[in-house]
C-alpha cells in the first residue's frame, strides 16, 4: 500500500471509531506511521484527507451498486443485482458501512461535498429515471428513490451485523421483493 493510501486507510479506521471531530491530523500521522512531510505532500490538512476519503468511498458505492448490471437485463433483475452488490459490499467492507452510516450522512460533511459526489450516482439515477419513464416505477423524486433503495439494503445489513436473525438466502430474496414492490407503479 502506498503512503497516500495508508493515510486514507488510517483516517477511515480512526474516524469510524471516534468520529471526524475527535480525529486529529497529528493522530492520523502518528497512527499511519507516515512522516509529516509525506502527509503534507499529499494533503494540505485533515479536511482535505476527509474530502478525498469521502469522494473515494462515494465513488466505490456508485460503482459497486451498478457492477454486473446490463441495460438489456429486465428491471427487476437489475434491481436484484444492484441490491446484492451493495449488501455484499457492506458485509465485506465493514468500515465502509460504518463510514456510510455515521460519517457520510453527518452534518460534518458539507453539503457542497455531498453535491459534488452526486456524479458517482448518475447510473443509479438513470436506472430509476428510466423505470419511471417506462412506467415501471412510481413517479417519485429519484434522489428519494435512491435513498430508500440504499436504506432498505442498510436495514438488512444491520440485521446481519447484529445477528438478530440468521439471514438465509430466502430472507435476502424476501427483502429484495419487498423493496422492489415499494417502487412499482400501482
Amino acid at each position: 500500500m502506498n503512503k497516500k493510501s495508508l493515510v486514507l486507510q488510517t483516517t477511515l479506521e480512526l474516524i469510524t471509531k471516534q468520529g471526524i471531530e475527535a480525529t486529529s491530523l497529528s493522530e492520523i500521522i502518528k497512527e499511519s506511521g507516515v512522516a509529516n512531510g509525506t502527509v503534507y505532500h499529499h494533503f494540505k490538512n485533515k479536511e482535505e484527507i476527509v474530502t478525498e476519503l469521502y469522494l473515494m468511498l462515494t465513488q466505490d458505492f456508485g460503482t459497486v451498486i451498478m457492477r454486473n448490471t446490463e441495460e438489456e437485463d429486465d428491471f427487476k433483475k437489475r434491481f436484484s443485482i444492484m441490491w446484492y452488490n451493495l449488501f455484499y459490499y457492506f458485509i465485506n467492507n465493514p468500515l465502509a458501512f460504518i463510514f456510510s452510516e455515521q460519517i457520510a450522512r453527518s452534518p460534518e460533511i458539507p453539503q457542497s461535498l455531498k453535491n459534488k459526489s452526486r456524479v458517482y450516482y448518475k447510473e443509479i439515477e438513470s436506472y430509476f429515471r428510466t423505470g419511471i419513464k417506462n412506467k415501471i416505477f412510481k413517479n417519485h423524486n429519484t434522489l428519494v428513490m435512491e435513498e430508500l433503495f440504499f436504506g432498505n439494503v442498510v436495514s438488512i445489513v444491520k440485521i446481519h451485523e447484529n445477528e438478530e436473525v440468521n439471514l438465509l438466502d430466502k430472507h435476502l430474496t424476501q427483502a429484495i421483493e419487498i423493496s422492489w414492490k415499494g417502487f412499482l407503479r400501482d
